[in-house]
């Protein structure tokens, strides 16, 4: 005869420490994050014990959800602008891929769908990969993500013409100076934040928006490239490594230095160099730019978002409405 086990779960605002340790996002990330307070996210966790032994832990957020989200800027979103609801969401609002960090089973969701069903009307599941067991929620496309795995040397596997093309457009921003940190200097944390500005406005969906803390609490978690035209910082890139694997999370820039400089696109291959330098064979390069990053050799990795509202008929309505809830057509270009 089998004993019987006993599930147990719990709400905690911090990070656990050994939380995604084999992760570049990993607690480091989730800390400082929180540590930011971006406006409109609250950030905690679900631990899930089996008879008193951790098995699995979920981070969530909880935010008012507009239904327009993923919509592209026009009548249409601006429209539906004012239809929200208060969304608790397994996964996090700044990465791309959703993570429970240890066993996903049906009766592990399950009880996590009964904790976040008491926190908010809409529930969901954002960027997870696999197929997850959830009866009742409607699936919709999430964004791809551009991932690189790196067999040998890089360069031997691109054929001639872009061989050709990225020489000429490293040449083109041969002029450019490049500064790399491994802690940011704290003077340069206000023209790094208004640089992802930029970067932030030129984006067809907004989700949420860092704050200059987040830099601040990222100035020694992170490597940063800075590139200056003279004295004049146009551009960075902020990456996290860990072993053998990489992710290009934020950028910004001056975009009337782009065009001249192919700035956008030197910046991520001079990255994709650093990291493999590092020994990173399968770098992230983040969901968005998919016509530059398959020209660099990039798979998309396909992602889903899963929702559930507590009233079946906006559940339902929500299953015919899907495609409100996907990435448009200038989203994947």
């Amino acid at each position: 005869m089998t004993a019987s086990t006993s599930l147990s779960i719990e709400d905690v605002s911090g990070t656990p420490n050994d939380f995604l340790t084999d992760e570049p996002e990993g607690s480091s990330f989730y800390r400082a994050f929180q540590a930011a307070h971006i406006s409109g996210f609250t950030c905690r966790y679900l631990v899930v014990s089996r008879d008193g032994i951790r098995v699995a832990v979920a981070p969530y957020f909880l935010h008012d959800f507009s239904i327009a989200t993923m919509l592209p800027d026009g009548w249409v979103k601006n429209c539906l602008s004012w239809v929200k609801f208060r969304l608790a969401c397994v996964g996090h609002p700044s990465t791309d891929f959703g993570h429970i960090d240890g066993e996903i089973s049906t009766e592990i969701l399950a009880l996590i769908n009964a904790k976040l069903r008491d926190m908010a009307p809409l529930q969901a599941y954002k960027g997870f990969v696999d197929d997850l067991l959830l009866p009742g929620f409607v699936r919709v496309r999430g964004l791809p993500v551009c991932m690189l795995d790196v067999q040998g040397d890089y360069y031997s596997g691109l054929d001639r013409r872009r061989r050709k093309d990225f020489r000429k457009k490293l040449q083109a921003a041969s002029t450019l100076r490049v500064e790399k940190y491994s802690t940011l200097p704290e003077h340069l944390l206000p023209q790094v934040y208004q640089l992802y500005l930029n970067t932030m406005t030129q984006a067809p969906v907004h989700f949420e928006t860092l704050t200059l803390d987040y830099f601040k609490e990222m100035a020694e978690l992170g490597k940063f490239h800075l590139y200056y035209e003279g004295e004049r910082l146009i551009g960075f890139l902020q990456m996290l490594i860990l072993g053998n694997k990489a992710n290009l999370k934020y950028m910004g820039m001056d975009y009337q230095r782009n065009r001249p400089y192919f700035l956008y696109f030197v910046m991520c291959l001079r990255a994709l160099e650093a990291c493999i330098h590092a020994g990173c064979t399968r770098i992230e390069l983040g969901a968005s730019s998919y016509q530059v990053k398959r020209a660099m050799g990039c798979e998309l990795i396909e992602t889903s978002v899963y929702y559930r509202h507590n009233n079946p008929l906006v559940n339902w309505l929500l299953g015919k409405l899907k495609f409100l809830l996907e990435p448009s057509v200038d989203e994947l270009r």
